[in-house]
């Protein structure tokens, strides 16, 4: 569970089954479609092609759906820095002397601040705020893309939309923060400044499959790349797909719905797209905007 960034990933429309990002769900007595998009939090809306086409799909319909509500910004950052903070513990009880000066030096030279700051924080949100940081500076990016998720939610709040969060974001940070023990996050974040130039490969790869629309490709990366285990890969998105599924069989029979999540959660046989076919949908890509 490396990172807040693992369910990720975007759009192309030249690939078959399985290497598409954008699709209308139909049929099975919905009186009208409703739309799943893969996102990607590291990419900006201008690299995705026909984006303000697939934007103009949101006024079609009733409701825009995500992982979170995420109208109030500043109270869920808030929510998310108390989540994310160490109650009875230090990142100097968890490491041993040499790790923790090699992430104290690590951090420093990255996020600009070392462990006598951010010494009280937990491993898992250390190492996202360090490879989101690794990301941005090899790639000269001045500041983080903004989340396409919120992009969407943005329009269709504009456009008058409800937004529905498919859970809290006290269920997301509980997930993200305390899935795993603060040891065993202590170590992945080690790894993870250990092996940086491994992570900015995995980072190229996972962004080449997004932009090519390779849902398969992109699951494959983040298992054999170390980026989740399979445990991690059933808590952070195998189990919250099933939590999920439930909710959209509810939403759609009501009201046209334009859902937006982690790429990620689109993929394989517990992903989005076939348990709605599962629940008798048609589910098709969209190659043509």
């Amino acid at each position: 569970m490396k990172n807040l960034f693992v369910a990720v990933l975007a759009l192309c429309f030249t690939f078959g089954v399985n290497a598409q990002l954008l699709w209308k769900v139909s049929g099975n007595g919905l009186s009208k479609p409703s739309y799943l998009f893969g996102t990607h939090h590291l990419i900006e809306k201008e690299q995705i092609k026909d984006f303000d086409k697939i934007l103009a799909l949101i006024p079609q319909t009733d409701v825009v759906v995500g992982e979170m509500d995420l109208s109030d910004m500043l109270g869920m950052q808030l929510k998310m820095l108390k989540v994310a903070m160490m109650k009875d513990s230090t990142m100097k009880q968890l490491l041993n002397s040499e790790d923790y000066e090699l992430v104290d030096n690590q951090l420093n030279q990255v996020v600009g601040m070392g462990l006598g700051k951010l010494g009280k924080i937990k491993p898992m949100m250390l190492s996202t705020l360090y490879e989101v940081k690794l990301y941005m500076n090899q790639n000269n990016l001045k500041k983080e893309p903004e989340a396409i998720d919120q992009v969407f939610q943005k329009a269709g709040k504009k456009a008058k939309k409800k937004i529905i969060g498919l859970e809290t974001v006290e269920q997301q940070m509980d997930i993200l923060f305390n899935s795993s023990s603060l040891k065993h996050q202590a170590e992945q974040l080690v790894d993870a400044v250990k092996n940086k130039d491994k992570s900015l490969d995995m980072f190229k790869q996972l962004n080449d499959a997004y932009l090519a629309g390779d849902l398969k490709k992109m699951s494959e990366l983040s298992i054999q790349g170390g980026q989740m285990t399979v445990e991690d890969k059933k808590i952070m998105v195998d189990d919250r797909n099933n939590n999920w599924i439930a909710q959209l069989k509810t939403l759609m029979p009501k009201q046209s719905c334009f859902v937006a999540v982690g790429c990620l959660h689109l993929a394989d046989e517990i992903g989005l797209i076939q348990q709605l076919r599962n629940a008798g949908l048609t589910v098709e890509a969209i190659d043509k905007m």
